[in-house]
C-alpha cells in the first residue's frame, strides 16, 4: 500500500469516526488544529486504524504525531515492520 492510498484510508476512517466530511488530506495539516481533533477524536482514530491494519500504536509514538504526515510516516512503518515480521 502506497502513501497515497494510506492516506485515503486514514481519510475514510477519521470522516467515520468525527461523523464529518473533509474534501482532502494535505500532510501538512495538523489533526488537533486544522481537522479540529481533540484527544478523543484521536484515541477513536487511533482504534479504527488499528483496527484495520492490525497494528499497535504505542503511546510514546502518538505523542510525536501533529499533522496527517507524521500520522502516514508512523503508520507505513508499523504496516511494514508487520509486514517482515510475517515474512520471516
Amino acid at each position: 500500500m502506497d502513501r497515497k492510498e494510506l492516506s485515503a484510508v486514514v481519510l475514510e476512517l477519521l470522516e467515520k469516526e468525527t461523523g464529518e466530511s473533509y474534501p482532502t488530506l494535505e500532510e501538512s495539516t495538523n489533526l488537533r488544529e486544522g481537522l479540529n481533533l481533540d484527544s478523543l477524536d484521536m484515541a477513536g482514530l487511533v482504534l479504527h486504524i488499528e483496527s484495520r491494519f492490525g497494528i499497535q500504536i504505542e503511546t510514546e509514538l502518538l505523542e510525536g504525531i501533529a499533522t496527517v504526515g507524521d500520522l502516514l510516516t508512523v503508520l507505513e512503518g508499523k504496516i511494514a515492520a508487520k509486514a517482515s515480521k510475517q515474512a520471516a
